[in-house]
């Protein structure tokens, strides 16, 4: 927004050099952006500085605005014209009845619409006054007549617009919603196919303006022009931000809309314009005034505390201090007594809704320079974590110590990815979430699981060279049952590639599934839960090996090996292994108390036993089996080889596990452990026909 100094001295005579005005100005959140000098066409020149106006004060978007503005800031008297009044006393000719007629279909989009109607003006160039005016700020003058509704547009900040009235079919205005494709051109003769979304304004055959954005090409004033209609209005903010990026129109009118006007200045700056065009290009102006003015909008009030104002800006304002502040702005006070005001908000300003709002404006006038540097002072509560929280914690811990790299993807992803997972933690009926706004055609769905974004993470970092991967990922997983839609915490895992180089693994030797189980284990061991392996039936996976953990009917985790189709259709050309753990399942399985238990005080006693099993029967059920029949002695079994082979039987596998018994009562002799051995090979053979191995 462009201000001319000597356009704001008519309004307010500001004694402030025009840089200290500017400083002033910045300081009270009004920031100058450049201070420059102007030549006019006639030689003279004229100081013009150039403001960044934020969203929230709109109503600084004119030089009337800005001289409010700056008559509180200096303390100095503020000067408006009064054209209403001066309007009065002009001649008439016979009522705007008679020579148009005003419809308002959508009033919910246009809640003001007024118009005067000005027959026999003569449309000619503007004086040097006016032209020099809008030369100065960057405008092109055109006529007297547009000139005038471009000087009260930067005067008072509210748009108008001129339209040839004999251009009008029928002379009517109707303000109603576009019809479907209805074609309109727009006065920089932009050709367009509007939508009913659209609010415009139209004579009784076809739109002649794009409501607050753009005048018509059809109904424009020209040089032929003799009688016009002057339309003065206040439309939704919303409506004309959608209309003008919908169909790539700006303007300086709606700049102005899209951040709101004054709905109560539409008559006062009609009155302006209407004022001068009959000053500078004559006419006669049709008794009355049409003014659609469904419900109007009284000022608004808000309770205002000082004590409340002191204490959010550590100040010691007096309650007059702040009363002449608020009193500057233009605000009307009732004072309540006991430090409280009740604040009447001019219309002008209808972003000021709230106390803060209020309290804002107090600390803008007092100076924020002046406003003591105090440090904050409050108590700070502890924090409190859920239990998933606190999952999430240790399982980041555990996986980082174990060498993995977190991940944070986006929380969507293509619909092609995210309805085969759909069952990962919904049900049958469970359905994906589709964006109505994705920032991307390939994130338009929430997200079902964390497995795909992990894998394409993965295929991405492959494409760039890197051979081996362990990832992780902690989010949620997004799903819709009828109604309602279901947010899951969860953390997946994902390994794939050979093994680094080092002196622990085979060359050229790469992840499987019984990397990506022993981490799993890893995490169940820290949080003190069994989880019970079971075959498991995921589209997702390949059909072995593939599980899902449980701890009693709860399902807490899922693990395989990515399947070949799954894998293709992400662009993975190499096995990937992922594991899926339900965060919230996990948390309630979680012991309720955690004891401590002392360091045993006697030695353990321990044995190896190797078994031929049936290949069919998964080694956690022989481990179980093991440590059912070892009770109460035995404390630890754990597998530490698994062999297949042509030197077995076919169908059988070798399994050898570790075993420590254990009292803590004494050391056990052999004579107490061998019957307990004895026992568990019996059992083994009984339950799972096993049988040891020579």
């Amino acid at each position: 927004m462009k201000i001319q100094r000597d356009w704001l001295q008519q309004y307010v005579d500001c004694p402030l050099p025009t840089e200290e005005l500017g400083h002033t100005l910045t300081m009270a959140g009004l920031e100058i952006e450049a201070h420059e000098t102007v030549s006019l066409p006639d030689g003279e020149s004229t100081e013009v500085l150039e403001l960044n106006v934020t969203p929230n004060r709109g109503y600084c978007l004119s030089h009337i605005g800005v001289a409010r503005e700056v008559a509180a800031l200096t303390d100095s008297a503020l000067t408006l014209p009064h054209p209403e009044e001066t309007l009065r006393d002009a001649p008439t000719g016979p009522g705007i009845g008679e020579r148009l007629s005003v419809g308002l279909e959508a009033a919910d989009l246009c809640p003001r619409y007024a118009a005067l109607v000005i027959e026999n003006v003569n449309v000619a160039p503007s004086p040097k006054w006016l032209a020099d005016r809008l030369t100065a700020i960057g405008l092109r003058p055109i006529n007297n007549v547009v000139d005038i509704t471009n000087f009260v547009l930067m005067e008072y900040g509210q748009p108008l617009h001129a339209f040839d009235l004999d251009r009008l079919a029928d002379r009517r205005i109707v303000i109603r919603r576009a019809k479907e494709k209805e074609a309109f051109e727009a006065l920089d003769g932009t050709k367009l196919e509007l939508e009913p979304d659209a609010l415009v304004i139209a004579d009784n055959e076809k739109p002649v303006a794009l409501a607050g954005v753009m005048g018509g090409a059809n109904s424009q004033v020209t040089e032929t022009t003799l009688n016009i209609a002057l339309e003065s209005a206040c439309f939704d903010p919303s409506s004309v931000r959608k209309t003008s990026k919908q169909y790539g129109l700006r303007s300086d009118s709606s700049y102005r809309f899209e951040r709101g006007v004054d709905i109560e200045a539409v008559i006062t700056a009609q009155a302006r314009a209407a004022q001068l065009i009959l000053e500078l290009a004559g006419g006669t102006l049709a008794e009355g005034r049409i003014d659609q003015y469904p419900t109007p909008r009284g000022g608004s009030t808000t309770r205002f505390r000082v004590e409340r104002c002191n204490a959010v800006l550590g100040t010691r304002l007096s309650a007059d201090e702040i009363k002449h502040y608020l009193t500057a702005l233009g605000m009307g006070i009732v004072d309540g007594g006991n430090g409280e005001f009740e604040i009447t908000v001019p219309a002008f300003r209808p972003m000021l809704e709230r106390e803060i709002d209020l309290i804002e404006e107090v600390a803008r006038l007092h100076g924020y320079d002046k406003i003591e540097i105090t440090a904050p002072v409050g108590a700070l509560a502890s924090t409190q974590f859920t239990p998933v929280q606190t999952l999430v914690r240790q399982c980041r811990e555990t996986l980082t110590g174990l060498g993995y790299a977190e991940v944070v993807n986006y929380s969507f992803l293509e619909q092609e990815n995210a309805e085969p997972f759909l069952t990962a933690f919904g049900g049958e009926n469970a359905a994906t979430i589709a964006l109505d706004n994705p920032i991307s055609l390939d994130l338009g769905t929430m997200r079902t699981s964390l497995i795909p974004g992990l894998v394409k993470t993965a295929v991405r970092n492959i494409h760039h060279g890197q051979k081996s991967l362990r990832l992780f990922e902690q989010g949620t997983a997004f799903f819709r049952e009828g109604e309602s839609i279901t947010e899951r915490a969860c953390l997946a895992v994902v390994v794939t590639g050979l093994y680094p180089p080092d002196i622990w693994h085979a060359a050229g030797k790469g992840y499987d599934f019984f990397d990506l189980k022993g981490t799993f284990e890893t995490l169940m061991a820290r949080f003190g839960v069994t989880a019970d392996a079971r075959s498991a039936s995921r589209p997702w996976f390949s059909t072995s090996p593939a599980v899902d953990y449980f701890s009693g009917d709860r399902r807490i985790a899922s693990l395989g090996e990515l399947a070949a189709e799954t894998a293709r259709r992400m662009d993975l050309e190499q096995a990937l292994f992922a594991l899926e753990i339900d965060l919230e399942a996990l948390a309630a399985a979680l012991p309720e108390t955690v004891r401590f238990q002392p360091l045993p005080r006697f030695p353990g006693s321990y044995r190896d036993i190797s078994l031929l099993v049936d290949q069919k029967i998964p080694a956690g059920d022989i481990a179980a089996t093991i440590r059912s029949a070892g009770q109460p002695l035995l404390q630890q079994v754990e597998l530490y080889d698994h062999f297949e082979g042509k030197k077995l039987e076919p169908g059988k596998k070798s399994l050898t596990y570790a075993l420590m018994f254990q009292s803590p009562e004494k050391t056990l002799t052999d004579e107490e452990v061998n019957p307990v051995f004895e026992s568990i090979v019996r059992t083994l053979a009984e339950k799972v026909d096993a049988r040891l191995r020579d």
